[in-house]
C-alpha cells in the first residue's frame, strides 16, 4: 500500500433552515462504502472524510489549512448542497466574490477577489462518463458567493491540479444517500486515475 497516497473529501454541516446537510450524508455514505471494501481487500488511496465542516469563514480557513499543510493530500473533493437544483454539478471555477453572506454573523477579512480560479483538472470526461452510468450531472461555472465557492477558492489557491468542488441535491426519493455516495465513489476512482493517483485494482474494475 502506498501511504503517499490520500484523497480528502469535505462536507458542510447544518445552517440556515438545513438541519441534515446532504453534503453531510453523501459524504458519510462515500465513507461506508469505501471502508466495506477496504475490510476485504488490499486497498488504497487512503480515504479521509471530513464531514461536517461548520459553516464559518473562519473555520474553513482552518480546515483548508489543516487539509494541505498536515494531510498532504493527492487529492482533495470538497461538497456541498444546492438546495434548488435537482442535478449534481461538477463546478469548474470557484466565484470571485463579493462574500457578502455572513455565516456566524462575521464576513471573511477577503470580500472581494481579483478574479476566479478555475481546476486544472479535467471535467469533459469524467461529467461524460459519469452520465454513461447513469448519474444525472453537469459542468458548472457558479458555485455561488458563499461558503461553498469561498473553500473552493482556498483550496484552489493551495493547488488547482488536485482540487474539485461538488454541488449535490438535497436529498429526497429520488436522490438518495446511496445515489450520492455512488456517485463520489466513482468521481474518486475516476480522478485518481487521471490524476496519476496510484489506485488498487479492485478500485480499476469500478472504471
Amino acid at each position: 500500500m502506498d501511504a503517499q497516497s490520500k484523497v480528502v473529501v469535505t462536507g458542510f454541516g447544518p445552517f440556515g433552515g438545513i438541519s441534515v446537510n446532504s453534503s453531510t450524508t453523501a459524504v458519510l455514505n462515500l465513507q461506508a462504502k469505501w471502508e466495506e471494501i477496504v475490510s476485504h481487500t488490499k486497498f488504497f488511496p487512503e480515504l479521509v472524510v471530513l464531514p461536517n465542516v461548520e459553516v464559518s469563514y473562519k473555520a474553513v480557513d482552518k480546515i483548508v489549512s489543516h487539509i494541505w499543510d498536515d494531510l498532504k493530500p493527492d487529492l482533495v473533493v470538497h461538497v456541498g448542497v444546492s438546495a434548488f437544483s435537482s442535478t449534481i454539478s461538477l463546478e469548474s471555477q470557484s466565484g470571485s466574490g463579493p462574500y457578502m453572506m455572513a455565516d456566524d454573523g462575521c464576513l471573511p477579512c477577503q470580500l472581494f477577489c481579483d478574479r476566479q480560479i478555475s481546476t486544472k483538472l479535467s471535467l469533459d470526461e469524467p461529467c461524460a462518463l459519469l452520465r454513461s452510468r447513469g448519474f444525472k450531472c453537469d459542468i458548472s461555472t457558479d458555485p455561488g458567493c458563499f461558503l461553498c465557492s469561498y473553500i473552493y477558492r482556498c483550496s484552489l489557491e493551495k493547488n488547482p491540479y488536485r482540487t474539485l468542488f461538488v454541488h449535490v441535491p438535497t436529498i429526497s426519493s429520488a436522490v438518495t444517500a446511496d445515489y450520492l455516495g455512488d456517485f463520489l465513489f466513482l468521481l474518486i476512482v475516476i480522478l485518481c486515475k487521471s490524476c496519476d493517483v496510484p489506485i488498487s485494482s479492485s478500485l480499476v474494475a469500478y472504471l
